[in-house]
């Protein structure tokens, strides 16, 4: 009987070092306890309910009990019955929820941060017809600056054209007064010489009265 229950035992420690950690969950609509040995005579840890996560330690098939621990680092016996390897409906349910919550709060933040890119665009677009405008007014002064330098220029040379045209007038009208004043000399000279000359070729008078007594 000794040997009997110790091959037992043996075996028990042997199936148990052989399970791995992994993942159990509270099967559906259920509260069970979590306590501090393998039997309801041993305390009552905490209490949970359906869907709960845990971490499966070891299993004993001949007592009904396995040791997990919960998320939060509470560790204890459980019975093995009331544990499902699979999510139940209402945690996967919960989970989906969970995912299309962040999908939905990542898919504002793009939202946002697209609003944002276009906000920051709009501002960029201003800026640069702001930048152009006041590239081009800076340009007008220089513009204005070589407009009249350029009128300044054409001024001169339109001076010097009329100071050149108004000497120009100013020889031939010299030179007009001079040519009147020849002429008009010539004009004085030419009537001296009649003056002088005329008198003279006119027939004397005094010869003719001789002839006629005669």
């Amino acid at each position: 009987m000794y040997k009997f229950v110790v091959s037992i035992l043996l075996s028990s420690l042997l199936f148990s070092a052989e399970i791995q950690a992994q993942t159990r969950y509270v099967a559906d609509q259920l509260i069970i306890t979590i306590r501090s040995g393998q039997g309801s005579q041993h305390k009552i840890i905490k209490t949970i309910t359906t869907g709960t996560k845990m971490t499966l330690l070891e299993e004993f098939p001949e007592t009904g009990y396995a040791r997990v621990t919960l998320e939060d680092g509470t560790e204890g016996w459980v019975r093995t019955q009331y544990l499902t390897d699979k999510p139940v409906a209402k945690a996967q349910l919960e989970w989906f929820k969970d995912q299309y919550k962040k999908l939905k709060d990542s898919q504002a933040g793009i939202q946002e941060e697209l609003n944002t890119l276009k906000k920051v665009e709009k501002e960029h677009n201003a800026l640069q017809a702001r930048m152009k405008r006041l590239s081009e007014a800076a340009a007008k002064p220089i513009l204005l600056d070589k407009e009249n330098r350029e009128l300044k220029e054409q001024n001169v040379t339109l001076t010097n054209e009329m100071q050149l045209i108004s000497q120009e007038n100013q020889i031939l009208k010299d030179r007009s007064d001079r040519d009147w004043f020849v002429a008009g000399g010539g004009v004085m000279v030419v009537g001296i010489l009649l003056g002088l000359f005329l008198p003279k070729l006119r027939p004397s008078k005094k010869s003719g009265w001789s002839g006629s007594s005669l």
